[in-house]
């Protein structure tokens, strides 16, 4: 009977969560962007179906199901954005020329966002191209002061000099939102959008 009752309990805390995770924020909760807190809240919930499984109070196949359950939860769960109709720009404040990334504005459109980067060479005294140090951050992540929960969707970089390149997030940003957070690797962005 006790354990029926503890099973119970921890079914329905495990599905509270699985309910939370999808709308965590991706804010990184570390400084080399390794692990998002949507990340975190996924490892969360698969140790405590995994350690429910360990005590005998989920089967293998209950197991099973809430990690198939769980693999669609963290995937992105948002229409494929578009980019279509551009409801506005938020420029990001002038930054120092320097080499290095820069953040110049984020695209606000009605299914998304768009941020626009440069990623300055450093200075080469022979004029030959950029080392192979001259690398773009991999990893971004997006979020706002109203906690909205952005999916990349993906970017790219034209060559040259300066690599010029955009990121691609979903949702759209909701209305009430004041200012961005980006983080890319190490480098950190905030903008104001002004409302």
């Amino acid at each position: 009977m006790a354990d029926d009752q503890l099973k119970r309990r921890a079914l329905r805390l495990i599905e509270e969560n699985l309910r939370r995770v999808e709308t965590t924020p991706r804010r990184p909760i570390d400084p080399a962007l390794v692990r998002t807190e949507a990340d975190q809240a996924v490892v969360n919930v698969s140790v405590a179906v995994e350690t429910m499984h360990g005590l005998g109070l989920l089967d293998e196949a209950e197991r099973d199901s809430f990690f198939r359950r769980l693999r669609g939860v963290a995937s992105t769960t948002y229409a494929p954005f578009r980019g279509v109709n551009l409801r506005g720009v938020a420029i990001a404040p002038p930054a120092p020329d320097a080499p290095g990334l820069r953040l110049l504005a984020a695209e606000l459109y009605e299914d998304g966002v768009v941020l626009r980067w440069v990623f300055v060479a450093p200075a080469s005294p022979t004029g030959a191209a950029a080392s192979a140090e001259y690398r773009p951050p991999e990893a971004y992540s997006l979020w706002d002061d109203v906690e909205t929960a952005y999916d990349a969707q993906g970017g790219g970089w034209i060559p040259g000099h300066h690599l010029r390149g955009d990121t691609a997030f979903v949702p759209a940003v909701p209305d009430d939102a004041k200012r961005l957070y980006v983080a890319a690797d190490k480098h950190r962005f905030e903008l104001n959008l002004g409302r």
